[in-house]
């Protein structure tokens, strides 16, 4: 990345210092959360140039501060678009399968928390992602939620008790299904007289 303007030499190394400690990271995270991931390399360039520009307030250490600004840009580039949650879905299986120790994902399993992360609000589908994906430590989630760590861990506490709600809500009406459909189908076989 160049730096055309602004800024003396001592603020260019500082920023190239940053860019390659975070550029990898901050990457991976804005390509896993973007809902188109070929916006990947110009929704990272975007929060390389919030840290360029306001270099002076970046605090120390800088992970949380940039996850924050990734967070916030990635958000309002999917707010733009509108996915399509088989294709998420799809994508996250196959991500998935192609890590060897990942296969033993039931994908119903998957396809049952990912469709229980998609009735949670975004900030707590946010929050667990960024801990689940990112495994930052409580302070710089805390960081880059732009809150305290102890508001940080309630929220978190929070999120994982709507979570475990949810997948255990969808759960429970899969098995219903499930119960309903052998029921009918029991019956059906029980007024034919044959067995199954």
């Amino acid at each position: 990345m160049g730096m055309a303007t602004g800024g003396d030499a001592s603020d260019q190394q500082r920023f190239a210092l940053i860019y390659q400690r975070h550029y990898a990271l901050i990457h991976a995270y804005v390509a896993r959360r973007l809902w188109h991931r070929g916006l990947a390399d110009d929704v990272t360039a975007e929060v390389f140039t919030v840290a360029w520009r306001r270099l002076d307030d970046i605090p120390s250490p800088i992970g949380g501060w940039l996850f924050g600004v990734a967070r916030l840009v990635v958000m309002a580039t999917n707010r733009a678009t509108v996915p399509d949650p088989l294709e998420l879905v799809d994508e996250a299986v196959a991500a998935r399968e192609a890590d060897p120790s990942a296969r033993a994902v039931d994908r119903a399993e998957l396809e049952r928390v990912s469709a229980a992360l998609a009735t949670l609000s975004d900030s707590d589908r946010e929050i667990l992602l960024l801990m689940a994906w990112e495994a930052l430590p409580l302070a710089q989630l805390a960081e880059a939620l732009e809150c305290s760590v102890a508001a940080a861990g309630v929220r978190l506490h929070r999120a994982r008790q709507r979570l475990r709600r949810a997948v255990d809500r969808s759960g429970e009406s899969s098995r219903q299904g499930s119960t309903q459909r052998l029921g009918t189908s029991l019956g059906a076989r029980q007024q034919g007289g044959g067995r199954p």
